[in-house]
This record gives C-alpha cells, sequence and structure tokens, in this order.
C-alpha cells in the first residue's frame, strides 16, 4: 500500500492461533502500516496454516533477515524515530501492539486493509469458493454458530433459540428475505435448527459438497496436526463460509468469535447489518 521501503513494517505470523485469530491480527498490522506510512511485510513462514500465499497473490519476499529490525514500542513517539519496525504475538509485544496501534482501532481504518487484502485472493482459491459456495444470497441471512474450543474457554455458548429470536426480528423488517445461510464448524447444528423452524430454508456450503461428517466444533490443537493438504481443505472451506457471510445481507453471530469480528471487517454494508448476540466489535 506503500512504496516507501525505506520504512518498513513486518508482521510475523503465529503459529498456534487460529485463522480469524490471526488474521483479525495481521489486518490490524496492515492498518497499522498504512497509517504510518511504512511498507508492510508478512513473514507467514511458521504459520500453522501454511503460508499466506497459499490462499491469495502477494509478492513473497524472503529477505526478512537482511534488514536489522526493532520490536514495536507501545510508545509511538519511539516507533516514528526506527525505520524497520517488526511485531508477532509473543511475549510484551501482544501489550505493545495493542497500545501502538490504537489510532486504527475502528472498523473504517481496518476496512480498506481488510478489502486490499481479500481482492488479493488467488485464482486457485476462488475456484474453490465458487465450487462450494451457495449461489446468489443477496436476500438472505447468514449466521456464524461458534462451538468447540471458544466455548467454556473464551466465550459461553449461545443458545439456538436467541439466533431464531433475531432471524424473527429480521425477517420483520425486510420481507423480501428468503433463506438463512449457516456457518459453524459444528455440522450437525443446521439440522438442530432444521428441528427447530422446519418451515424456514437453511442452507449451508456442506450441503453442495456431500459432507456427512459430525464433527461438533473446531479444536485447535487437532486442526495444527493435520497434514498440510488437509489443512489447506479446511481452510479454504472456511474461506468459503466467510465468503458466503459477506455477501448476505444481514449477519447473525457474537462477536466474543473472532469469526464474527473478521466478518464485519470484511463486509462492506453498513456495520449495523452485523447483529451480535454478545458482545461489540473490537479491532482484535
Amino acid at each position: 500500500m506503500n512504496s516507501n521501503r525505506n520504512r518498513t513494517f513486518l508482521y510475523i505470523s503465529w503459529n498456534r492461533a487460529g485463522f480469524c485469530s490471526e488474521f483479525n491480527q495481521l489486518l490490524l498490522a496492515f492498518a497499522y502500516s498504512i497509517f504510518t506510512k511504512r511498507y508492510f511485510l508478512i513473514d507467514s513462514r511458521l504459520w500453522n496454516y501454511g503460508r499466506l500465499s497459499d490462499y491469495f497473490d502477494i509478492p513473497f519476499n524472503n529477505n526478512y533477515p537482511s534488514i536489522n529490525r526493532t520490536f514495536l514500542s507501545d510508545n509511538s513517539r519511539i516507533n516514528d524515530q526506527i525505520a524497520h519496525l517488526k511485531t508477532t504475538r509473543i511475549g510484551t509485544q501482544v501489550r505493545r501492539f495493542w497500545i501502538a496501534t490504537q489510532p486504527v482501532h475502528s472498523i473504517m481504518l481496518k476496512r480498506p486493509a481488510a478489502h486490499y487484502l481479500w481482492r488479493t485472493m488467488s485464482n486457485e482459491t476462488r475456484k474453490f469458493i465458487e465450487r462450494y459456495r451457495v449461489g446468489n444470497i443477496s436476500n438472505s441471512i447468514g449466521i456464524h454458530i461458534r462451538k468447540g474450543d471458544k466455548i467454556g474457554k473464551e466465550a459461553r455458548e449461545i443458545p439456538l433459540k436467541k439466533y431464531i429470536k433475531s432471524i424473527e426480528r429480521l425477517f420483520k423488517k425486510d420481507r423480501r428475505l428468503q433463506q438463512i445461510f449457516v456457518a459453524s464448524d459444528d455440522r450437525t447444528v443446521i439440522n438442530k435448527l432444521r428441528r427447530l423452524k422446519p418451515i424456514w430454508h437453511f442452507v449451508s456450503i456442506h450441503d453442495n459438497n456431500n459432507d456427512t461428517s459430525n464433527r461438533t466444533g473446531h479444536f485447535q490443537f487437532t486442526f495444527n496436526l493435520l497434514p498440510r493438504k488437509q489443512k489447506l481443505i479446511e481452510t479454504r472451506l472456511l474461506l468459503t463460509e466467510l465468503q458466503m457471510l459477506i455477501d448476505s445481507k444481514f449477519v447473525v453471530c457474537g462477536m466474543s468469535s473472532n469469526v464474527c469480528r473478521l466478518i464485519q471487517t470484511l463486509r462492506y454494508q453498513h456495520p449495523s447489518t452485523v447483529i451480535s448476540l454478545d458482545h461489540s466489535w473490537r479491532a482484535t
């Protein structure tokens, strides 16, 4: 986004976090780089999802060690005086990154970075999404339901009936809404919703790929042990769900989930079209 290579900011991807958690951090780093007029670099060599170039057509730069870089400070004046900065999600850098990036802790400042990176998605990834996505859902409600290792450790489970009530209000608000797209790491949740509301039309990308698994959630430790090829497939399925939620007219989710916060950042629609059933949006 900035051609000034005399001042750079290197983001080093972490190898333990979930995709949306790490992507939220990366986009904030990108927005900070734009705000401070620095050339942005990404080191994804150790990323547990492969390399960023597995999903996006971005320039690959192997010259990370060629310049001595200083870890980001929580003092903006000190950072301004340093030509080449870097950050990652280890130790004191977590807090320092949060403080240093506060000037760009807004949806409207973070969205341009998100839209720019999303547009660089590789042809291979786009073809995968086109193969597995549901058709036109511009008049649909998208919902995201997080299960797995998020529940209990980081967030409370949101009852399905709470989703139902929110959807009912949206149906009353807009009579043109036709169906509900369900994104979830729990493959069994869509049938539970169908039993709760048999007259509603629930759809999922897993209806299209003949997925009959009964996986009940995403568990990061288990994912990290998967072979590379399986990781790529699972991640591209997630990207497909993200694209469907971007395209939906409304989204109902919980901002306690990184997925919901990322969706709010990636969408072009007004922020009010994303309804959170628990917390408010935050930058990471």
